[in-house]
This record gives C-alpha cells, sequence and structure tokens, in this order.
C-alpha cells in the first residue's frame, strides 16, 4: 500500500507545479518568404508566375534599401508575354526608381506605351499617365506634362481623384510661357485638350474690368460642357474675382486752404466731374467733403467716418497724413489715398501721379529697345537726383550699367557741362595740347564717348529745348533719348519744340490720348486742363472711376482699368500701378508709340 502512494503522490506533486508555472509561450515564426526565398521559387517556376515573384522579391529588396539589386532583378524580366496588368506594375516600379534618381528619360523609356500592353485596366492607364507626366514635368515640359494630366481625366470617375488631377493639370498650366502655350494652342488637340490651354489663355489674358465680358467670360460660355467648367481646378473655383464696392457715402478728404488747396480744387472738380458723368457706375454716391486741414488725425478721420455712414474715403493728399494712415494695419473702412507712404500697407489703397513710376517704366523702355549702357541727364535738384538714383536702381535691376550722370544746370556753360558728359572736352584739350607743342594750329575731329548706346533724361520743356539740340552739337545727336513726363507741356507747340525732336517720353493718357468726354467737359468751363496742373484733374476723375473696383484689382492678376493716369494696376502693397502711353516728337508734335507687354514698338514710324 505505501509502493501504491508513493507514485500518486509524486503524480500529484508533478501536475500541482505544472499548474504553478505559466504556459509556455510557442516561439514566433515569420512566415513571410525573404527576397531570396522567391527568388529561389521563381526559378522552378512557369514564366508568369516566375514572373510575379521575381516582382515582389525586388518590391521587398526596395523596402530593405537594396534598390540596385531590385533594380537588377526587374530588368531581367521579359515583360512581352506577360498579362498586362502585371507588365505594367513592373514597368511603373522601374519608372518610379528611375524618377526618385531624377533619371526621366529612362523612366519614360519603361513608360513607352509601344513597349506596354496595350489594354490596361482604366485604374492602371492613369497611373502610366502620371508617371509620365512626372517625368515630363522633371525635363520642362510642361504642355506634354498636362496633356497626360488630362488624358487620366477622362478615365477616372470619382468625384476627389478627378479634382486632384485638374489641380494638377492647373498648377502645370501655370508653369507654361506665352510662346509654348501659343504652339500648343494650334497643336492638334483633343476637345478636352483645347478647352484647358484656351482656359489658361484666357486667365492669364490681361482683365480690363471697365470691358463688358472679357476672355474668361467668353471661355465659359463656349466651353459650358467641359470638365474644367463642370469642375474647375480649386484656384479658379474659390471667389478671388472680387465684389465691386457700393459706396452710398463718400469721404471726399482733402485740404481746403494751405499750399495744397490749389492742387486738390482740381482733383475734386475731376471726381465731381466724373460724378456727374456717371462712369462705370451703377448708382451714384454722396459725396461728403472733409477738410483734411481740420481733421487732420486717423483718429479724427475714423470717428468722423463712424458718425457720417461713410463706406470709403477718397484721399488724403497730404503724403505726411498718408504716412500716419499708412501705419493703421486695418482700417475700420477702405481709404484711396492721393498720394504714397514709404511704408507698405495693402489695407491702404494709394493712387498717386508720383514720378517714381516714370522711372521705372523709362528704364525699363531702354532696357526693352535693347540698350545696356546708359547716360543720365537730371536737373542738379533735390526732384533731379531723387530720379538719377531711382533711374540707375530699375535699370540696373535689369542688368544694365548706368556708365555716366550730368546732374545740369541752366545757369552754366551748358555746352561745357554737355562736353564734359559725352568726354568730347577731352578732345578739344588734347588739340590745344597739341598746338601748344608744335606752335600752330592743327584740325581734330571732335569725337563723342562711345561707351553709351543711350540716355535716360528728366528735365522741364524749357530746359530740354537747349539740352537736345546741344547734344547734337557735340555730334550725340543719334544718340536715342529717353525722357520722363517733365518734358512736355500738354498742349502742342511744334514751333519751339521742334528741338525735342526724336525724344520718346511717356505721359498720362489725359495727355497723349482723344480727350474723352469728362475731358472734354472740364476743358468748356476750364482753361488749364491741358496744362501740366490739368494732369489733377485726370487724378480726380480716376479716383472715382477707380474705387468700385479696387476688391477685384487686389484679386484678379493682370486685371486692369484703362483710366485717364493710366493702364491701372494694383500691385500686392496697394498701391496703384500704372502703365503709360509712349511718344515721339516728330516735326515738334508729339506721335503717339504703340506698347506691348515685351516692350514698347514703335508703328510707323520714320
Amino acid at each position: 500500500m505505501n509502493r501504491t502512494r508513493l507514485p500518486l503522490c509524486i503524480l500529484l506533486a508533478t501536475l500541482l507545479t505544472a499548474c504553478a508555472m505559466p504556459p509556455a509561450t510557442p516561439t514566433a515564426t515569420d512566415t513571410r518568404p525573404g527576397a531570396e526565398r522567391l527568388l529561389q521559387e521563381a526559378a522552378n517556376k512557369p514564366p508568369i508566375e516566375a514572373a510575379r515573384l521575381r516582382l515582389r522579391a525586388a518590391e521587398l529588396l526596395q523596402t530593405e534599401g537594396r534598390s540596385d539589386e531590385a533594380n537588377a532583378i526587374l530588368d531581367a524580366i521579359d515583360t512581352r508575354l506577360l498579362p498586362p496588368a502585371l507588365a505594367f506594375d513592373i514597368a511603373r516600379l522601374r519608372a518610379s526608381r528611375a524618377l526618385e534618381r531624377s533619371d526621366s528619360d529612362r523612366a519614360l523609356r519603361y513608360l513607352d506605351r509601344a513597349q506596354l500592353p496595350a489594354m490596361l485596366p482604366p485604374t492602371q492607364q492613369a497611373q502610366l499617365n502620371e508617371l509620365r507626366a512626372q517625368a515630363y514635368n522633371e525635363q520642362s515640359q510642361p504642355i506634354a506634362a498636362a496633356r497626360e494630366l488630362i488624358a487620366s481625366t477622362t478615365l477616372l470617375t470619382e468625384g476627389q481623384e478627378r479634382q486632384q488631377l485638374h489641380d494638377q493639370i492647373w498648377a502645370t498650366l501655370t508653369t507654361v510661357t506665352d510662346e509654348q502655350l501659343t504652339q500648343a494652342l494650334s497643336a492638334n488637340n483633343s476637345y478636352y485638350e483645347q478647352g484647358w490651354f484656351e482656359l489658361a489663355q484666357a486667365v492669364r489674358a490681361p482683365t480690363n474690368l471697365l470691358a463688358a465680358g472679357g476672355d474668361l467670360t467668353e471661355w465659359r460660355t463656349l466651353w459650358g460642357n467641359h470638365p474644367a467648367y463642370t469642375q474647375p481646378p480649386s484656384q479658379l473655383a474659390a471667389p478671388d474675382r472680387g465684389e465691386t464696392l457700393t459706396a452710398r457715402r463718400i469721404g471726399l478728404l482733402l485740404p481746403l486752404s494751405g499750399p495744397l488747396a490749389e492742387p486738390a480744387r482740381a482733383i475734386s472738380e475731376g471726381f465731381y466731374a466724373a460724378l456727374y458723368s456717371g462712369i462705370g457706375h451703377t448708382q451714384q454716391p454722396e459725396v461728403i467733403s472733409i477738410d483734411s486741414q481740420s481733421i487732420n488725425t486717423p483718429d479724427q478721420l475714423f470717428s468722423l467716418a463712424t458718425q457720417q455712414q461713410l463706406d470709403l474715403i477718397v484721399g488724403p493728399l497730404s503724403r505726411d497724413y498718408v504716412e500716419r494712415l499708412s501705419r493703421i494695419a486695418n482700417p475700420p473702412l477702405p481709404v484711396l489715398a492721393l498720394n504714397q507712404a514709404a511704408i507698405d500697407n495693402p489695407s491702404l489703397y494709394q493712387l498717386d501721379l508720383a514720378s517714381e513710376q516714370e522711372a521705372a517704366l523709362v528704364a525699363q523702355r531702354a532696357w526693352a529697345d535693347g540698350h545696356r549702357r546708359v547716360a543720365l541727364i537730371t536737373p542738379d535738384a533735390e526732384w533731379g537726383q531723387r530720379l538719377a538714383e531711382l533711374f540707375g536702381q530699375y535699370f540696373m535691376a535689369q542688368g544694365g550699367e548706368v556708365v555716366t550722370h550730368l546732374a545740369y544746370r541752366m545757369d552754366e556753360d551748358l555746352s561745357g557741362q554737355i562736353a564734359g558728359l559725352l568726354l568730347t572736352d577731352q578732345s578739344q584739350a588734347r588739340a590745344r595740347e597739341v598746338r601748344r607743342i608744335i606752335g600752330q594750329s592743327v584740325e581734330y575731329e571732335e569725337r563723342p564717348r562711345d561707351d553709351i548706346d543711350a540716355i535716360l533724361m528728366t528735365a522741364l520743356p524749357q530746359d530740354a529745348r537747349q539740352i537736345k539740340p546741344m547734344l547734337a552739337f557735340h555730334f550725340a545727336g543719334d544718340l536715342p533719348v529717353y525722357a520722363t513726363s517733365h518734358l512736355y507741356e500738354g498742349t502742342p507747340d511744334p514751333v519751339r519744340d521742334v528741338d525735342l525732336n526724336g525724344i520718346r517720353f511717356l505721359d498720362l493718357p489725359w495727355v497723349l490720348k482723344p480727350a474723352s468726354a469728362t475731358h472734354q467737359a472740364l476743358a468748356t468751363t476750364r482753361g488749364d486742363v491741358n496744362s501740366r496742373f490739368g494732369r489733377l484733374y485726370a487724378l480726380g476723375i480716376d479716383a472715382y472711376s477707380l474705387y468700385p473696383y479696387l476688391s477685384q484689382l487686389a484679386a484678379t492678376p493682370g486685371a486692369f482699368i484703362e483710366g485717364e493716369t493710366g493702364t491701372l494696376m494694383l500691385n500686392p502693397q496697394g498701391r496703384i500701378v500704372r502703365e503709360l502711353p509712349w511718344a515721339r516728337f516728330e516735326n515738334g508734335v508729339p506721335v503717339t508709340l504703340e506698347v506691348n507687354h515685351i516692350g514698347p514698338q514703335e508703328v510707323g514710324a520714320n
């Protein structure tokens, strides 16, 4: 009995010990086949199954960072007899690796449609197009890339995927140059391609907000069934065109006394003349005149605006007052100032006639006409020195060189000053030295310097009438001269201005273009509308014509207003930028020239 009890005790103890111990954890094994095993299996499989195994092996090697081995495996696969989907997956992986190495040529060879099955599923066909688009973009071929993406849109029906593609197409088309787009538009395009290309052309075309319709409106009329219309790119679908500003009550903030009272009078009369003519406005606002000599701080101004329930302030005219307004980040109502501020503030609109913009346009015109080394002629005065600095700044920013500068003084010998500018005085000095040495008179040829190819000038009419003939006297009469509007008084005077022949200059449409109805109406009651002072009437007219479109100008790239003071656009700093017409004196009379976006060009010039 004891012999029987002992084994039972041992058995019970063993069982109890086993129950007290934690259960053993089975050892985890990775059942995923490695790349080497997949390659071994592939060696004994039929071609299609072997290709699938090798593709999986290459993908594993790629995730392990063994790209060269993965590429070698992929390159060894013969895709000619494989099913379309499998052949494409191999080509896609090959191309993706090539694109990661920025080898777009190799990627396009892998994605050559002639080397791939003709009948791919739509999803894979779209992937093929997008990979080809990526390769073309790397090669700076945006039109080819856009064509691939446009083809993909016809294969996808899911709204979000198509929206992403439309945004990609638009992002690509925004990088296309004007020349590339022109060539694409004349190609043998599909319906979808032509619609996209014409949309790109319509959007980049400058938009005259005062003109009815416009290129984009016309596109929407013609392409109402196009996918880019029914599901536009996000950038175009956004409410970016802005609304016109409706102002029931406008505060016209101008000085009624002091040194600016007379300019303010002309601006005010221009503003009211435009108001009474009803230029481009759906309703006539009530205008409240405010004396900026009395209401002369921003706090006073905005308090009054609240009391009077004003919707807009036009003014002030004083630069100091505009500077103070420019320090206010978010004014409680729109302000269209009539001078410029040194501080950028997109919340403060600024319309002015300052000469700084003219200096930029003169420098750009000379550069566009092919001149690279220039001389400057400006008055020896603070305003002349400021314009000389701006001439140099803008011309050198384009890559040109300012070789020399004459700050002339009309109370001194002008011939000597021009001789010093052109270095013809050195010819005279050499001749005098030779006469002194040999003791007899000698003949010599006076020659101007040959290291300048144009002159940029700002000069008042009475000065310019002497400077231009003096340039000819010193054998520089053939040098092109480009000038600011200071040159012209505003009324043709062929007898006095014949000495200005050949000078190219810019000025306001108010001066160089046929008179508008508002201009003519003012001329019947005011005798100074065609003088230099008369440009202030044009500023008042444009202040009224412009204000409803300020938001649209800010929101619409390329948008403009054709005004009396120029073609008006708005830069990101809130300043109205003016493009001006050009003219050249012929027989003492200004003859207008045509200007385009790549540089001014003369039409019918002799």
